[in-house]
């Protein structure tokens, strides 16, 4: 679910609902250009960095030097190290010369044939040139005179071309040198409502890993003077290139002056487009689409290897360097080899052993997440009394209090116990803090409880039973992975009252401190009986939110769910696993791929000899390996006879089983990494919580953006009070109004 406003929560929820938007944005970027292009040698300031002007450096890095009207005194400029003492700063490509001082050239080499591209983008920052040309190998001049914008964006074509040469003339300050902070070879497209006919924006995910999630996108565009044609020689539709980027925004008016709060609603890569006379349809896709090549270096780990690692493995030799992985994934262990299946299945099979869910963000980030409610594995406190006991402040049963002599606590009704000479056998007690506060109602030093999740989540909102002192302040600090999420004082929202529900959207962390400021009475403790987590969303749909009545499917009913844990064994039996007649030259590196988890190589060369076996020769040696591959290199020319020689894996099974009715179907859940009971002992009892309830539900419905695949909702049922469904079909149109339809299943049996 995406943050919004409490404003915009209830402004959408509105019967006669205001003006909804969107607004998609692209950018005609010649990939191939912007990959391989250079800056040629040049006059450069000795502290100039060009090699970084094609990537996306921004413009907030900048030396003060001695140029008219350019260096400020606020902190937001540094002072320029001497030539030859140490690294500098990366800022960008800066000129040697002021351009006042003769005309300023600059050559990029494209390192390309000759190509055809429409549009640049330059960040020049605030000092920028007014007028300069760009022009092309062919001589191909294109003039640019009184440019008044740091970042230059122009829709120009340079045809036939393998360089890009500029001359400037003239600065916006006369007496000033050149800078540019970044080159894209192309320019970007908004689009609004009044220039899209209309929008789909469908998204899956599996909520157990059990496939490749998927989103795509369709927008029709106006195809206002033929832009879009493909016959008109300036069509931007002849320079769109696939994995092309989109970014889509969606919006919605939450006042009369026209104020729209926007979210973002996803990143994606364009894959094909079409257009007519009248209108231009292009479709994106995520990020998994191109993810297609085939992971074949599965290893078998006799030692383990943790699951991070193993996913980190993957993403990098898919070339992917964006990424979020649970922190979770570096506890978690396998020994046994991917097998060879595609990059995006390969990390599918990873999150699905580790209980996540494989995903793309709104901002086209992967990620694997863990997707279950988890465990609080440590509540502690660094301020206890002795007779506290902070741990149990997390079940739900009554807490015993002693009497104390605190300002205003003891009651004398026989709810209270004396404290003992000797603590053995205490009552039951919640938290109770050493410290006692000051006449004032504060602390020397805050008492702080610690709660540690085994995996990270959000919720919405906690609550907390206190005892006869009441705290004055509290203020929540939530953590992931050791670095803060945010803090959020209590105090001033809610007022403090013996049995609190705080309602907060916290979003995702591992760790929370609840740090207590003061209290309410002074000279106290304090008391925290019992602690909950509230629910992980309060997003409810209504009927009046259903277009059309939920058609609900029974799904056949699932008597077990078995997991096996796989066991690799050495075999003693060498075989030949692969032979074949080659014909090769020296220096030769060649990669043989294996259908079966193999091990203990060995790479031999003989003569061929019909109806025979040839004599051995040498000239040839493994260079790398793994479970399924062979990477030999050879030192000899000629045909010969190849065989590569080595041990198959014995695989042993063992079964985890989770029984869920007396009847119905087996559900035998296979994932090849599993190596582990214990694991394979917790995925069989996740996978078994997905098919308790076996009830999906289809529904058209107005349409949230904020809406997520995945996120668990309340849904209105005339039977079930607040029912709980999972979210993993959403497609949301737009054509002027939002709609959409629903694929949900029920939680909780």
């Amino acid at each position: 679910m995406q943050k919004v406003s409490q404003t915009y929560r209830e402004k959408i929820r509105e019967l006669n609902r205001d003006r909804g938007y969107i607004m998609i944005s692209f950018g005609l970027i010649n990939q191939e250009a912007q990959a391989k292009a250079k800056i040629d040698s040049g006059e450069f300031s000795y502290y100039s960095n060009v090699s970084n002007v094609f990537g996306d450096q921004k413009d907030d890095t900048v030396y003060a030097t001695l140029e008219e009207d350019f260096s400020k005194v606020d902190g937001s400029m540094f002072f320029l190290p001497r030539q030859h003492n140490g690294s500098y700063y990366n800022t960008g490509l800066v000129g040697l010369d002021l351009v006042s001082a003769k005309q300023y050239e600059l050559t990029i080499n494209l390192h390309t044939v000759a190509i055809d591209f429409k549009g640049i983008t330059i960040n020049f920052g605030e000092n920028y040139p007014v007028d300069f040309d760009m022009i092309g190998s062919t001589g191909q001049t294109i003039e640019f005179r009184g440019n008044d914008k740091s970042e230059f964006s122009t829709e120009k074509v340079l045809n036939d071309t393998t360089i890009v040469k500029f001359v400037f003339y003239k600065m916006k300050h006369e007496h000033a040198r050149l800078r540019i902070y970044s080159i894209r070879f192309g320019y970007g497209l908004i689009y609004k409502n009044n220039d899209i006919i209309d929008s789909s924006l469908e998204s899956y995910v599996s909520p157990i890993g059990a496939d490749v999630p998927q989103i795509d996108f369709s927008v029709k565009l106006q195809n206002y003077d033929q832009y879009f044609n493909v016959d008109n020689p300036d069509s931007a539709i002849n320079f769109l290139e696939t994995g092309q980027e989109m970014d889509i925004f969606y919006g919605y008016r939450i006042s009369d002056q026209d104020d729209v709060e926007w979210i973002r609603g996803n990143h994606l890569l364009c894959s094909e487009w079409e257009s007519d006379d009248y209108s231009a349809t292009i479709r994106c896709q995520d990020v998994f689409r191109n993810m297609g090549s085939e992971y074949y270096k599965g290893q078998y780990y006799p030692n383990g290897i943790s699951y991070f690692d193993l996913a980190v493995k993957v993403l990098q030799d898919a070339g992917e360097d964006v990424y979020y992985l649970d922190p979770r994934l570096k506890n978690l262990y396998t020994k046994n080899p991917l097998p060879r299946v595609k990059h995006k299945e390969a990390l599918q099979i990873i999150a699905n052993a580790c209980r996540c869910v494989l995903s793309q963000t709104r901002t086209g980030k992967i990620q694997i997440k863990s997707n279950f409610k988890p465990k609080i594995t440590s509540v502690s406190s660094t301020d206890e009394s002795t007779y506290s006991n902070v741990k149990s402040i997390t079940d739900t049963t009554v807490k015993d209090e002693y009497a104390s002599f605190a300002t205003n606590y003891v009651t004398a009704d026989g709810r209270m116990y004396f404290i003992p000479r000797s603590l053995k056998g205490t009552v039951h007690t919640g938290f109770v803090s050493k410290q006692q506060s000051d006449a004032s109602g504060k602390f020397t030093s805050n008492p702080v409880v610690t709660i540690v999740q085994e995996a990270q989540s959000m919720y919405y909102g906690v609550s907390m039973v206190f005892g006869n002192a009441l705290p004055s302040g509290i203020v929540i600090h939530t953590y992931n992975n050791g670095e803060l999420v945010a803090d959020y004082n209590v105090t001033d929202d809610f007022e403090i009252t013996q049995r609190l529900i705080v309602i907060h959207d916290f979003d995702d962390f591992d760790t929370m401190k609840i740090e207590f400021t003061g209290t309410k009475e002074p000279y106290s403790r304090i008391v925290l009986n019992n602690f909950t987590f509230g629910d992980i969303s309060d997003f409810k749909m209504t009927r009046t939110d259903m277009l059309s009545s939920p058609k609900a499917i029974k799904q056949e009913q699932v008597k077990e769910v078995i997991v096996p844990c796989y066991s690799y064994q050495n075999s003693d039996k060498e075989e030949s696993l692969i032979s074949e007649n080659v014909t090769v030259k020296t220096g030769d590196v060649v990669t043989y791929y294996l259908g079966e988890a193999s091990y203990g190589y060995t790479a031999s060369l003989s003569t061929i000899v019909e109806g025979g076996e040839g004599t051995k020769v040498e000239g040839i040696s493994i260079t790398e390996s793994g479970a399924y591959y062979v990477t030999v290199k050879y030192s000899v020319a000629g045909s010969y006879r190849m065989e590569i020689t080595g041990h198959r894996y014995a695989i042993v099974e063992k079964y985890a089983v989770n029984s869920l009715n007396v009847r119905g179907k087996t559900i035998k859940w296979e994932n090849p990494l599993i190596s582990d009971m214990s694991v394979a002992t917790d995925l069989a009892t996740w996978i078994g919580d997905y098919y308790k309830s076996g009830i999906e539900y289809e529904y058209d419905y107005r349409g949230y953006p904020e809406l997520d695949v995945n996120d668990i909702i309340y849904q209105d049922n005339e039977f079930h009070n607040n029912m709980k469904v999972n979210v993993y079909r959403n497609t949301l149109t737009f054509d002027g109004a939002f709609g959409g339809k629903i694929t949900a299943r029920r939680q909780e049996g």
